[in-house]
């Protein structure tokens, strides 16, 4: 299939970006694919990113500023203004091989909602690949007609990360998709509705992006009560929009567990929360409570595990903390392994 001929939209939204946006542009500009607009979006920064993004003339490069909104309503503008026949998430401080829009956009057959390259986690300092998010090892297709995709991440892991990402747009705009605006880890519901809803799925083994770890601006390398309250609305959102919607999934009680552990697991090793954060973690654990359908693709001992997960948050923060927090007994999946393990063992 000849693809050269799509218009690829890069969406970058940017906040005091100063320190890295000349060279993510410079990346982006420097692509083998040249059929692309670059949609840049200064969110009220207070630095010079602005002039910065000004100091572009590539006409390809469309430059709009605006008061600080947040991350998400910063790339629901970015999609408002896309014209491209597909959609690429680039932050401001990530940086794209040469490569990349190519090599993604070439895997297209015609059927694909979403083509996924591995990312490289980098340190931007020393310039240099530190390792890679969780991918395929190889080539992956899939045709996600039983939620193939969601049931791969609550069990191997994959990146939930919205950049690195060629969207078909006609997908996006078909099934509403946006980001929900004024949360943290927005991420983590764009990945669930987007494999919710998506037809076809392919994972692409070349490394098309390079993610930033050694930012200290970043907001979610922070822990804070703004933390926990984005996972708890993003657990809200899915359990009202979809669990309550659509019965017949049975995999989004399963995802609901999984999207807990991460909670859990977060208030383990972060439990600097305020006592009335942890009350709305409560409360919301105890609110999403789904019940557990066995006619999913799942080992029967990973269904037992996720209704355990499940089991364990219905347990106030307290207890959640005496009981299983202490070493070395230090993990969620070992606990529940002592529980079969004395189960089959009486």
């Amino acid at each position: 299939m000849n693809t050269s001929h799509f218009l690829v939209s890069i969406i970058v939204p940017c906040y005091n970006a100063s320190h890295y946006v000349k060279e993510v542009l410079e990346s982006i500009q420097n692509q083998t694919y040249s059929s692309i607009e670059c949609i840049i979006i200064n969110d009220g920064s207070t630095d010079n990113t602005l002039e910065i993004v000004n100091s572009f003339t590539d006409p390809r490069f469309h430059i709009y500023s605006q008061e600080n909104k947040g991350l998400s309503d910063t790339r629901n503008f970015g999609l408002e203004k896309a014209t491209g026949d597909f959609i690429y998430f680039c932050d401001s401080d990530d940086l794209l091989p040469s490569h990349a829009i190519e090599s993604l956009v070439s895997a297209y057959t015609g059927k694909e909602d979403i083509i996924i390259g591995k990312t490289a986690t980098f340190a931007w300092e020393e310039k240099k690949i530190v390792s890679f998010l969780p991918h395929p090892k190889e080539q992956q297709q899939f045709e996600n007609a039983h939620s193939e995709v969601l049931l791969k991440n609550i069990t191997e892991g994959l990146s939930p990360i919205a950049q690195n990402k060629l969207y078909r747009t006609e997908f996006l705009r078909k099934n509403n998709l946006k980001f929900l605006s004024g949360i943290y880890h927005e991420d983590e519901l764009w990945f669930f509705e987007t494999m919710f809803n998506a037809k076809n799925v392919i994972f692409m083994p070349e490394v098309t992006y390079h993610y930033t770890v050694d930012n200290a601006q970043s907001i979610t390398k922070k822990n804070s009560d703004k933390n926990l309250l984005g996972y708890l609305s993003v657990i809200k959102t899915i359990y009202e929009k979809y669990y309550l919607k659509y019965p017949e999934r049975s995999i989004t009680a399963y995802y609901l567990a999984y999207l807990k552990k991460i909670i859990i697991g977060n208030f383990k090793h972060h439990g600097n929360y305020s006592p009335e954060a942890l009350q709305q973690m409560e409360k919301t654990f105890r609110e999403v409570n789904p019940e557990f359908k066995d006619n999913i693709d799942l080992k029967n001992i990973e269904k037992k595990y996720f209704r355990f997960l499940n089991n364990v948050s219905l347990k106030d923060a307290d207890t959640i903390r005496k009981e299983y927090f202490n070493n070395p007994v230090n993990s969620l999946r070992k606990h529940y392994k002592i529980v079969i393990f004395s189960l089959f063992n009486k």
